[in-house]
């Protein structure tokens, strides 16, 4: 099996990235944030003709969310407890749970938002409590939280920043103790390894200047299974990218 996410930062913008992308790495699941598209004009042929069933839900310019598979969904859902449909996605695919989120990123610390972020977090954290841990499952996304000094280019630079602040990193470190495991994390625990790099950063990738704020995390049991996850740093390279890379997961049967 295998499974990426991608915050693709508008799929009708980077069509051209995640169509091809989708036909060279044919993954099982691809989980997309900030697809900033309504329903209707989901381009939803566009995946068909390759083979992948896809559900939705977003609205014209803001967030959004959406999981290609190359077999459909049993059943679905969208939202936290019927809010914010358009940030998370929980559907179930045999004996996988699969969970696509987008984590509100909360523009500045002093801010309204910052606050709805922690309580957004909060709310998650107590949403993901009512799993069993024993079965199957994938938390995929735009987590916008980058948990460990590691995980950004200049850990004391960027201390106040609302995808770093300690508040931030507490929430969601409260999320990883309830028992996932972050895949990437247990491929690879010291290196830096990043999943966005800002557009408005000159020449950040060539200066290593990225953060890693997207994340795969596994119950034990399917972590168990994974034999190898990392970035693909092509998309990143193309013409028209998202500022985000694509983070991928693989398991054994």
């Amino acid at each position: 099996m295998k499974v990426a996410t991608f915050n693709v930062n508008s799929i009708n913008s980077r069509l051209h990235i995640v169509i091809p992308w989708l036909k060279e790495h044919k993954p099982d699941f691809l989980c997309m944030q900030e697809t900033k598209v309504e329903d209707r004009k989901f381009p939803i042929a566009d995946f068909h003709r390759i083979g992948y069933e896809v559900v939705f839900r977003g609205k014209r310019g803001h967030s959004g969310v959406a999981i290609a598979s190359l077999r459909e969904a049993e059943n679905f859902a969208f939202g936290l407890d019927g809010e914010d449909e358009d940030r998370l996605i929980f559907a179930k695919f045999g004996d996988l749970k699969l969970v696509n989120v987008y984590v509100p990123q909360g523009y500045r610390i002093d801010s309204e938002k910052y606050v709805y972020k922690l309580k957004w977090l909060d709310k998650f954290y107590n949403w993901l409590k009512k799993f069993d841990l024993g079965e199957k499952i994938l938390v995929c996304g735009d987590m916008n939280v980058a948990p460990e000094p590691i995980d950004v280019h200049s850990p004391e630079k960027l201390k106040n920043h609302v995808c770093f602040h300690e508040d931030a990193r507490r929430a969601y470190k409260k999320i990883l103790e309830l028992g996932f495991v972050d895949l990437l994390r247990k491929k690879y625990p010291n290196e830096r390894i990043y999943t966005f790099y800002d557009y408005r950063v000159k020449n950040a990738m060539e200066k290593g200047l990225g953060w890693r704020v997207d994340a795969i995390l596994a119950s034990p049991k399917l972590a168990e299974k994974c034999v190898q996850c990392y970035v693909d740093v092509k998309p990143r390279l193309s013409e028209k990218p998202s500022d985000h890379l694509p983070l991928i997961a693989e398991f054994a049967d």
